[in-house]
């Protein structure tokens, strides 16, 4: 090897081990791409919270729903306005959390059909839609339906089964 190639190498590495530390452009690009990937994953982030809030909210009214259906069989008839699915002494035996949702319960004046909306308490903070489902007793065997608004703090309002199953064409996407 040259030896002033071998000199001028060694000198070089000598003043490499001397200069420690990062200099003022690498800190500001490292924060720079650490603040570009907050950006882009803190939306995603607040979008999930969302998507479990709602999972909760249709799980509950999915589970009023199976709960209206083992009701009407023992009493043949559905649970009525006065039941209130929040307290832990209810008629149906649900607990649903209401942090998130207000829900309301109501039946058909023939006892043969029940509706349950799950309302969100702040749509958009918590980035929840209304859901909304019912069930019906005919000729031996029990229809159920669930719908979701469209949008995000959308309402969905229904007063019977068959008012839910307009509602899920008009402004809401039947689940089930």
């Amino acid at each position: 090897m040259n030896s002033i190639f071998t000199a001028k190498l060694l000198q070089n590495l000598r003043n490499k081990k001397a200069n420690k530390g990062f200099t003022l452009i690498e800190l500001l690009v490292v924060v720079i791409i650490i603040g570009v990937l907050a950006a882009v994953a803190l939306p995603n982030l607040l979008a999930q919270v969302g998507k479990a809030r709602e999972s909760e909210g249709k799980t509950a009214v999915g589970s009023v729903n199976r709960s209206q259906q083992a009701f009407h069989f023992e009493r043949q008839s559905f649970a009525d306005t006065t039941t209130d699915i929040e307290a832990t002494d209810n008629q149906l035996g649900v607990v649903v959390n209401p942090d998130f949702y207000g829900f309301a319960i109501a039946s058909a004046a023939d006892g043969q059909s029940a509706t349950v909306a799950a309302n969100s308490l702040d749509p958009d903070n918590n980035g929840t839609r209304d859901y909304a489902g019912g069930i019906t007793f005919n000729a031996g065997s029990y229809s159920t339906i669930l719908c979701q608004s469209n949008t995000v703090g959308g309402g969905i309002v229904i007063a019977d089964v068959d008012a839910a199953t307009d509602a899920c064409g008009a402004n809401a996407a039947e689940l089930d």
